[in-house]
Order: C-alpha cells, then structure tokens, then sequence
C-alpha cells in the first residue's frame, strides 16, 4: 500500500555528523565529478577500484521509498578508499547503512538551485514566495534544493578482491511536475581523495500522475485527484504486473528462483536429486536440451558425471578386437565381442575429492562416517550411469579419491561448452 506523504521537514536520520566543505571542493559533487572523471564509467581499465551504483526501482511516485545500491570492489591493493555516494534534492534520506559493518559516513548539504535561479530570487523587498521558474509556470521558485552527499571512509589498507557493499533508501518527495533524479557513486583511494578513480550515475524517473490516465479519456489528464488516485492502485497491482512482465526469467534456469528449479525439471520429465546443490541444479537444467540430442552417447554421460561429481570423468571405451569381415571370418562359438566375452563394454574413471565428514567426529567413528558417505555416494553414481547409458552396454566403474584435480576440457574447449557433434555411442563398434 503506498505510504502517505511526508514532508520535507519530517527527517529521521540516523545520527551522524555534517562534514563541512573541504577547501578547493565548494561546487556540488555532480559538477566535480564531470570535471574530474569525464569519460569514466563505473571504472577505467586497470583502476585499483571499481564501483557500481544502482536504484532497486528506477520509476518512483511522491511518497514511495527509492534504495540505491553501491558496490565497491578492490582490484588492486590500496591503503583504503573514500566513497562519495549523492543523493539529489527530491529525495529525503531516511536509512542508511554499510552491509556487514556498523560505520556511520559523514554527510554534507549541496546546494543545487542553479545560479540563474538564485539570481532571480527576491531581497529583503522583493516580492513574496512563490515565483514561477522560468520557462515553467507551474513549478514555484524554490529558495533552496538540497541534494546530500554521503561519504563512506574506509581507512584500513585493502588487499585485492574485497568488496563493500553500501545501502541508502530515501522517500521520494513531492514534485511539481515529472523529473529525472539522478544519483551519483564516485570511489578515490584514500591517499589521494581528490583524484576521482571510478564513478557510475543512476537515475530514477518521478512522476507525478499514475500511468493508468494513459487508459482514460484526456479529460481525466487535468484532474489532478485523479492522476494521484490512480498511484494508488498501480502501487497495489505493481508487484504482480513485474511477475508478468518478468514472466520469461521464470523459464531461464539461470535467472528463475531456486524453488521453481524442480518445477522447471518437471517439464522435462526430471526429478532433480535433492542432493545436488542450486549451482549443479541450474547447470544441468540449462544443458538439458543438449543432454537429450547426445544422450546416451560418451561426451554426454561424461559431462553429466561432471556436472555432479565435479570432479575429473574420463570414460574408456573397449571395442571387439577379435571381430574380422572377409573370407576368413567365422562366425561361431569362438568369436567373442567386447572384453571378457561381454559385448559393448566401457569404464568409467572418477577423479574425487574425499567425502565432506561432520567436524564433530573424529577416530573410527569418522573413518565408518566416511566409508558410509562414500558407498551412498558410490550408488548416487551408479545410478546415473545407469539412467542414461545405452540399455544394451555394461560398464565398471573406478573411483579414486584424492584431492581434486584441475578440470580439464573436452577438445581444448572450456569444461562450459559442448563437446563437439558427432559423438560416437558409448560402446558402439
């Protein structure tokens, strides 16, 4: 339901200090960072530091809450970093925090009216408030828009590949007509602040009617109680118009929730094995297709050992030796197909790392844990070789645990891609 208006006034930060303007930095941020980082988007290549910056929703109305996201990553060693993230006037901070920490950042106005506005602004004998902008009668002058700056100091040294994540939600106030707020992240390395590494902008669209006047008569377009009654209603639908909208992620296995995973199996005649994890899940689900034009082939059940074990797979196939065609073959009781008089016969070679055994056990009762785990493991796999082997061959399969060695892929080609069509049978002569 959406939330009533609030006004400006209303404000419930957290508590934290006002940084006062540093010497050389008066203009707004949003000035400085075209000024210092032109050309540069979420971070030029081989920066130390990256940053992303996102709105949860990027179309909001007057009294709804608007959360921008901002990421930092360390690429490179640093003695730490400053984040500067701007939160533009039409936005009324009300929480913020850093994810996993309890920092607090220092926050500082910025004066936004543009100097053209300020000029027209009246003296002490001036006329009285509200003036038209010009240009545009219908939104008074403003004496004042200020837009926040949030800054984020991280003092300790930071190795490569740490990562921040930052959190700041914001009401969205009233407007006076549709405008396009737009809200800045900017990282510096903590030696040297005013040198701007990386810096990314989002922007939130707010509009001040409902979208569903575009369903109506143009005469409801001047009715001003209308347009806002209409927010109501499409702030109630809204989450289920996105599940429409989204309605196509729910078939990609690798955007669709987790709990749809065996849903979407079952459109394939698949149970998923409650055993595997998400990641081996939304693998197998998105090379299903594959895995049924190559099933029962040996660069299919390999990759579906892969996919499950995670380990190293090689399948050996042994063919007929002693089967000739010509004027000296006989066919009789002393021609035998295949190893041991068993025709259409391979081996399965696993490469495992050793069972996952609870921490809590120790001694014999660790070592009976383990051999447990392995012989379920075991039977895990020899009924997936069974499942989707070619029903005519037979197999022996050997397993050796060790610690995992480095996959290696099918033709050179990443262990990800698809072996190659033409595949021969598993088994076949």
């Amino acid at each position: 339901m959406m939330e009533p208006l609030r006004g400006a006034g209303e404000r419930r930060f957290p508590a934290s200090p006002l940084e006062a303007p540093e010497a050389g930095t008066d203009a707004p941020l949003a000035l400085r960072v075209r000024t210092e980082v032109e050309g540069h988007n979420g971070a030029p290549p081989g920066a130390a530091l990256a940053v992303g910056h996102v709105a949860d929703y990027t179309r909001r109305y007057p009294g709804e809450h608007v959360t921008l996201l901002t990421r930092v990553d360390v690429r490179a060693a640093v003695e730490g970093f400053r984040l500067r993230v701007y939160v533009p006037a039409g936005l009324e901070i009300d929480h913020y925090q850093a994810a996993g920490h309890d920092w607090l950042p220092l926050i500082r106005l910025v004066e936004e009216t543009p100097p053209h506005e300020m000029a027209l602004l009246p003296g002490a004998g001036g006329s009285p408030f509200p003036l038209a902008a010009p240009g545009q009668p219908h939104r008074p002058l403003a004496p004042q828009r200020l837009g926040h700056e949030l800054i984020w100091q991280v003092a300790e040294p930071q190795e490569a590949g740490a990562r921040y994540e930052f959190e700041t939600t914001a009401l969205v106030l009233p407007a006076f007509e549709d405008v396009t707020l737009r809200s800045e992240a900017v990282v510096a390395n903590l030696s040297s602040p005013a040198l701007v590494v990386a810096a990314e902008t989002t922007e939130i669209v707010v509009s001040v009617k409902g979208r569903y006047l575009e369903y109506l008569p143009a005469l409801y377009e001047q009715d001003d109680f209308m347009g806002r009654f209409l927010m109501l209603f499409e702030s109630f639908w809204r989450p289920i118009s996105q599940q429409i909208d989204a309605i196509d992620h729910y078939f990609d296995p690798e955007l669709t929730p987790a709990r749809f995973l065996p849903w979407l199996a079952q459109w394939f005649d698949m149970t998923l094995d409650e055993s595997w994890s998400e990641e081996q899940q939304r693998e197998l689900l998105k090379n299903l297709i594959w895995f049924y034009r190559k099933r029962g082939t040996r660069v299919a059940l390999q990759r579906y050992l892969e996919i499950y074990t995670c380990g190293q797979v090689e399948i050996v196939e042994r063919r007929a030796k002693n089967f000739k065609l010509g004027s000296g073959g006989r066919l009789g009781a002393g021609v035998a197909l295949g190893t041991g008089n068993v025709p259409h016969t391979f081996t399965v070679r696993l490469w495992l790392p050793p069972v996952a055994v609870p921490a809590h056990l120790s001694g014999a009762a660790a070592e009976a844990e383990a051999a447990r785990l392995e012989k379920r493991r075991r039977q895990r796999i020899e009924r997936l070789i069974e499942a989707e082997k070619p029903a005519h061959t037979s197999y022996q399969l050997e397993i050796e645990v060790a610690q995992r060695p480095a996959r290696h892929a099918q033709n050179g080609e990443p262990s990800g891609s698809m072996p190659p069509a033409g595949a021969g049978i598993v088994g076949a002569d």
